[in-house]
């Protein structure tokens, strides 16, 4: 009669901790999609900011490539240029590698904080099946 009881106190306690795992992991889930969109939605702001900047140049270079211009000033209104690109190519490169980063460390302060959670929940689960299953008198 006590191990029916005690089983079937397990059995809740298990069903109960499966819940709570479950749970814990689709709130896992859901931050993880919610950080994955707005990192998306960054990259996505940056590479439109990029799109304009290199077409805006391409456009000076029509301007400046022009056949009746004058060589020499061709000639230093392409290093201007040049120089500039480099200058955007370089700070977009910081700030994506920023963006990318704070986003690296977020994720990981999350998961580092929620993976004990589930890692806790889990070995109790472990625990509490493996004292139902074993056949002690």
């Amino acid at each position: 009669m006590f191990s029916i009881n005690k089983q079937s106190d397990i059995k809740e306690h298990a069903e109960d901790l499966a819940e709570t795992a479950q749970e814990a992991l689709s709130d896992s889930a859901e931050a993880g999609k919610t950080s994955v969109r707005k990192l998306g939605r960054k990259l996505e702001s940056k590479a439109r900011d990029s799109k304009k900047e290199a077409l805006a140049l391409l456009e000076s270079l029509k301007d400046v490539l022009d056949p009746d211009a004058h060589g020499s000033a061709t000639e230093h209104i392409i290093e201007q240029l040049t120089e500039n690109f480099s200058e955007w190519s370089e700070s977009l490169d910081k700030e994506l590698s920023q963006a990318l980063k704070t986003s690296r460390t977020t994720s990981r302060k999350w998961l580092r904080k929620r993976s004990l959670l589930t890692l806790s929940l889990a070995v109790g689960a472990g625990v509490l099946v493996g004292y139902a299953l074993s056949k002690d008198d």
